[in-house]
């Protein structure tokens, strides 16, 4: 078997193989327990159109080849072997064809240092990126405040993505095929001059909060992890403010950096109530675009004083 053919193998048929199942399901995307740790939230996600995988707990994401070593302990080689011994057991996704540019077997770290950025311009230029960013439900405005269009290479291939700058100069990368970052990674730190601070984890939970309160800005400063690993990093910038706002994701990562917060002598306020039966903000802000919608178009049919045939 080639690499080729096992990306056609559906990574859900592969895991329902193996007695893993999804907890539910939203249109394209299954989420998943993560079979790659063990947690109670499932935060483990398989886009079935683009036959990938995200674990948001871990950042660890891919196609089948990046699961299958990843839950074998195996290289490449050995993965393939193992396919080949139970190909039959698979449906193969033959529609697909625009596998995740995540490089194998190698770390996050070595991936991230070869990343090179070739170079950044203001967002609207390029399509692709636009049509991303709505596909989030991000309002395009806030998006263009925040973030810029940025193009790199991996190796001797060219890419593009949405990047979010962090305050040692290195990038969050979100597109609708990666999600990575370049070199230096770090934390990123939005002052307003303000007494309080709001913390998230990723920077697409910081612009769905403001798409969300778009009418009434938030008064707050704002802090954006960028990874729940830096959770100690931000501790000093955090011993300045009054008053912190944890707008965290709802798993287990997200529940321990939490409580590592609250143990940490901050007034810290859970503020993930206002999303409470979703993963994250963004989540949420998906699920509010049709009310969204409508509240719009009530607004425009009001103004209008009724529509006109």
């Amino acid at each position: 078997m080639t690499c080729q053919q096992a990306k056609e193998i559906s990574i859900v048929e592969f895991l329902k193989s193996h007695h893993i199942h999804p907890e539910f399901s939203r249109g394209k995307d299954h989420w998943y327990l993560s079979p790659l740790r063990r947690e109670n939230t499932p935060s483990f996600k398989v886009d079935t159109k683009l036959n990938l995988f995200y674990d948001h707990g871990s950042g660890i994401g891919g196609d089948i080849i990046d699961l299958g070593c990843q839950l074998f302990k195996c290289d490449v080689k050995g993965l393939l072997s193992k396919l080949e011994a139970g190909s039959f057991l698979f449906q193969q996704q033959y529609a697909l064809r625009r596998p995740l540019h995540i490089l194998d077997s190698v770390t996050q770290e070595e991936s991230i240092s070869r990343i090179k950025i070739s170079h950044v311009q203001p967002l609207g230029n390029n399509p692709a990126i636009t049509n991303y960013i709505k596909s989030r439900g991000i309002a395009s405005e806030i998006a263009r405040m925040h973030c810029q269009e940025v193009y790199y290479q991996i190796g001797d291939k060219n890419y593009f993505a949405v990047g979010f700058k962090n305050r040692s100069g290195g990038y969050e990368l979100r597109s609708q095929n990666f999600k990575g970052s370049s070199s230096p990674k770090d934390i990123s730190h939005i002052e307003n001059g303000s007494r309080s601070v709001s913390i998230m984890e990723g920077f697409m939970d910081f612009l769905s909060l403001l798409t969300l309160r778009k009418e009434s800005s938030v008064p707050s400063d704002f802090l954006i992890l960028n990874s729940v690993s830096f959770v100690d990093r931000s501790m000093d910038i955090l011993k300045s403010y009054h008053n912190v706002f944890l707008y965290l994701d709802h798993d287990n990562a997200g529940r321990k950096a939490l409580e590592k917060y609250e143990s940490a002598g901050l007034n810290a306020v859970d503020a993930s109530g206002m999303y409470q039966k979703f993963k994250d903000l963004n989540e949420y802000l998906l699920e509010q675009k049709p009310i969204q919608q409508d509240t719009t178009q009530r607004k425009d049919l009001k103004k209008s004083r009724g529509l006109s045939l």
